[in-house]
């Protein structure tokens, strides 16, 4: 394993509802481009940009590179855009809804009754991540065969096996495992693949000709590598995309990303009754969608992070803004970088961030095993495990997947992409390793003890 972030997520960036959003004048190009190229400079960020209006662009710009020789971004650059697949994916499933080939109330067990539960979950309780069906990408066997191809057949394996978590429709828990069967739906229903029903149905019609179904990375052809930082920056591990399939598989560009939902939200993919049912929203989720607040402004859209890549694409309905951001090599906070950009574009007070000099440090495997451990804290929910793997430190809360930890001094590591800190308590002459830390991320923080073994 190596440290790079591993698994296909989602994430909400929030700011005060209570403060009103500045009216807006012509947009602070300049601003945009200060602040990514003051990223790039910092090793913070590599990527690209891209916003719209109405039907007009006013900006896009890519940073950085896409591969280890230095190749440069371009905005023609494409990029793995992770969990955003799952906009795509949802809407191929509500034009079958359209065709009369299932509905929404159609149960997975007419497509896979070997799933537990599967009489009793529906197609829109999937698209909405009330399913209940677990998230294999939160396993801890996950990492063991990402990288590698991975069948149909394999996925079934897995999926019966690992089961539910709670009764469709009486909770709400995000789920790559829900939209990889959404995907052989699709599949099944379509008579061809995946990657073909995207192309027929979607790229091709919105002639979006640099969006499709990725495979093995090819930075001749434009597509880019992902990185993380370690004192520099690091290639990723790379996973085949026949793991996330139609939870995460699509490439494309940050202008294409965008033109998608401008599409989606023109009326030019879906009727009327199947985009309403799309962008309406139970919790967090709409279908395939998720609902961004800045402050009194709603964007829906959707994020995703695979390997080294981070990304957001989202549309306000008002202003008719959409931006995308695909980043490759993603070294700080990216909820951090949204409410930045969305600042610069509704001209809310914003100052250009400056960044510590403090360098990494490298630990031996011995001194490693000193931090690792389940840990607990009476204020926080989840669990936190650390743990060592091929020279690097890893943190994992319950039920969520792993993520790295680069180590700064002897007590403290960090995890930029998600603004997470530890800060070790020091041992004492008579103790053997830590068993204490402060967990500090967005604002508040959580003293943390090691668990007795066994517990």
């Amino acid at each position: 394993m190596n440290s790079s972030l591993r698994t296909l997520s989602f994430l909400l960036f929030l700011l005060p509802l209570s403060v009103g959003v500045y009216g807006q004048s012509s947009l602070d190009t300049d601003k945009i481009d200060q602040y990514f190229s003051l990223l790039e400079k910092n090793n913070r960020f590599m990527g690209s940009v891209f916003i719209m209006k109405d039907d007009e662009t006013l900006y896009e710009h890519a940073y950085g590179k896409i591969s280890e020789d230095g190749k440069r971004a371009q905005p023609s650059s494409k990029y793995r855009i992770g969990s955003i697949t799952k906009s795509y994916t949802a809407v191929l499933i509500l034009q079958l809804v359209e065709e009369g080939q299932l509905s929404l109330d159609t149960t997975l067990n007419h497509f896979f009754p070997g799933i537990p539960g599967s009489e009793s979950i529906t197609i829109e309780q999937m698209l909405r991540h009330q399913s209940g069906l677990v998230n294999f990408t939160n396993l801890e066997e996950y990492t063991g065969y990402m990288s590698e191809p991975r069948s149909r057949e394999q996925h079934l394996e897995n999926f019966e096996q690992i089961g539910t978590s709670f009764e469709a429709g009486s909770d709400v828990e995000y789920s790559n495992t829900a939209y990889v069967l959404l995907g052989f739906i699709i599949e099944d229903l379509t008579g061809m693949s995946y990657a073909d029903a995207l192309q027929e149905r979607i790229s091709q019609p919105l002639g979006l000709m640099l969006t499709y179904v990725g495979d093995g990375i090819d930075t001749d052809a434009g597509e880019a590598a992902s990185f993380f930082y370690r004192g520099g920056w690091q290639l990723s591990p790379e996973t085949d995309m026949s793991v996330p399939h139609a939870a995460g598989s699509i490439v494309s560009t940050a202008r294409e990303t965008a033109l998608f939902y401008h599409a989606l939200f023109n009326g030019e993919l879906l009727n009327e009754e199947s985009f309403e049912a799309m962008v309406s929203f139970e919790g967090p989720f709409g279908m395939g969608l998720i609902r961004f607040p800045f402050h009194d402004k709603t964007l829906i859209g959707h994020n995703g992070g695979i390997d080294g890549y981070q990304s957001n694409s989202a549309y306000q309905p008002e202003d008719e803004y959409i931006y995308a951001v695909l980043g490759n090599a993603v070294n700080l906070n990216f909820n951090n970088i949204l409410i930045a950009l969305n600042s610069i574009i509704y001209n809310v007070e914003f100052e250009m961030p400056t960044f510590e000099t403090s360098e990494p440090i490298t630990l031996g495997e011995e001194q490693l095993e000193l931090y690792a451990g389940t840990y607990s804290s009476p204020g926080f929910p989840l669990q936190i495990r650390l743990f060592a793997e091929d020279g690097n430190m890893f943190g994992q809360a319950t039920g969520q997947g792993p993520f790295p930890l680069t180590i700064y001094d002897e007590r403290t590591m960090r995890f930029d992409q998600a603004g997470i800190e530890i800060v070790f308590e020091e041992m004492s002459e008579e103790e053997e390793r830590y068993k204490e830390f402060r967990f500090t991320q967005g604002g508040s923080s959580f003293q943390f003890s090691l668990e007795p073994e066994g517990e």
